[in-house]
């Protein structure tokens, strides 16, 4: 009896262990079902807990692996985020929603589900493991209903706005500016006459200028920078205030130009700029460029990157000893030769390959697709160069290929790949798959 009962014993310390194990990873804390770690520094039960859309003032730093991610603690900043639902089991709005007001506590949330649920991000790309987790250091300072803060935030929205045009109106009465604003509210100040004529929309503009915030604090610059700014009026690339301002001055004029917060960058922090901060400008306008002028030089920028192009992708054929070539300009040479199938419309072609740039620089391979890639012909999928030198190939071949930049990605830039490049593709082809993948 004694015996069994220490067998019995065993059995359920064992158990116990496999219960616990799970939990071992970082000692001290606990486990929920749904896989979240968490261990409380400090724990009012009878405080309120949030509710689904409450918003919560809360301090919180975030470590990547104990390493330091972001720390909004002691900061001076308010930071509320509200109550949702889950977004993925054992998330944070789990360990928000097991907290009460006072409550302060750590969080162990996995890394790349973050990335992927939270940002859209694949983890693999941004250096995330599959073992990495957000540890997140949290204390429960505030609570509000949605409404209440929605509330709230009008409040102080429109008490900024107030205090910012408080702030220009003393400005201008400190200053003396006696010059009548604009029906937007900016002034206009003449510093030096110009002899030239107004910029229209769509004229390229270059200009410099020097940005300071009302107190005189210095926010930007281009006085002494030999670059200067250039911008194209009525594209919206400057802010509102830049596009009332400079269509004024005259080629060769110099202005001062207070803008007020609404004709800067509003309800955005942008640098060392703060939020609704009015902004006073230096500006000169030093040279107008012709919409017809700017076509010109567009054309012809385009000519020159055609031709070095076409250089470009001569000097390499010629290099690499390639001289077939197909009607189309498609350049190719096989270095394994079968007499095996060849891929027809709407079958699909697996295939290993190693895409670069013609000068050599990595531009992908299908190792990082899982090993292999399956190319479906006839469809429109592919690059036209790629679906062509498919349609040429046997099962077992090896052969490069090289597109000029008209059957690759042309003449528009493509994520990181500039206009008019040419790519090299390395394939070998591995089976025809009747069935479209």
């Amino acid at each position: 009896m004694r015996r069994n009962y220490f067998l019995f014993s065993m059995i359920c310390l064992s158990a116990m262990c496999l219960l616990t194990a799970c939990t071992q990873r970082f000692p001290g804390y606990k486990k929920t079902a749904d896989g979240l770690y968490y261990k409380f520094h400090n724990k009012n039960l009878s405080a309120p807990q949030p509710k689904l859309t409450d918003f919560m003032k809360v301090d919180m730093a975030c470590y990547l692996n104990d390493s330091l991610y972001y720390d909004w603690q002691g900061t001076q900043k308010d930071v509320f985020t509200q109550l949702q639902k889950a977004i993925f089991p054992g998330d944070l709005q789990e360990a928000y929603a097991m907290m009460h007001l006072g409550d302060s506590a750590s969080f162990y949330v996995k890394a790349d589900s973050v990335a992927i649920k939270y940002y859209e991000q694949d983890p693999n790309a941004i250096g995330l493991k599959a073992d990495d987790y957000f540890r997140y250091e949290v204390k429960l300072v505030e609570l509000q209903s949605e409404a209440e803060f929605k509330s709230n935030l009008e409040k102080m929205v429109e008490s900024m706005k107030n205090a910012s045009r408080k702030a220009l109106a003393d400005y201008v009465a400190d200053n003396n500016i006696n010059v009548k604003p604009e029906s937007s509210g900016i002034y206009i100040i003449p510093i030096e006459q110009g002899k030239g004529r107004c910029p229209v929309k769509g004229e390229q503009v270059e200009v410099d200028f020097a940005a300071y915030l009302l107190d005189g604090q210095s926010v930007g610059s281009t006085w002494d920078s030999p670059d200067k700014l250039s911008f194209v009026l009525g594209e919206g690339v400057t802010i509102q205030g830049w596009e009332e301002v400079v269509p004024k001055m005259h080629l060769g004029d110099r202005v001062k130009a207070i803008i007020p917060f609404d004709m800067a960058y509003g309800e955005h922090s942008v640098g060392s700029i703060p939020s609704y901060a009015n902004l006073v400008y230096d500006i000169k306008l030093l040279k107008i460029t012709t919409a017809e002028e700017l076509k010109k030089q567009a054309e012809a920028a385009d000519k020159a990157m055609q031709a070095e192009s076409a250089k470009a992708l001569l000097d390499y054929v010629k290099a690499n000893g390639i001289t077939d070539h197909t009607a189309s300009g498609l350049y190719y040479s096989k270095s394994v030769v079968t007499e095996g199938a060849q891929p027809q419309a709407g079958q699909t072609a697996r295939i290993k390959f190693v895409a670069k740039f013609i000068d050599g620089s990595p531009l992908g391979d299908s190792e990082q697709l899982g090993g292999f890639y399956d190319a479906v012909i006839g469809q429109g999928k592919l690059l036209p160069g790629l679906e062509e030198g498919l349609g040429m190939m046997h099962v077992g071949e090896q052969a490069r290929f090289v597109l000029p930049y008209s059957l690759a990605y042309g003449n528009i830039a493509y994520g990181n790949i500039p206009a008019y490049s040419n790519i090299v593709f390395d394939v070998e082809l591995l089976e025809i798959l009747n069935e479209t993948k």
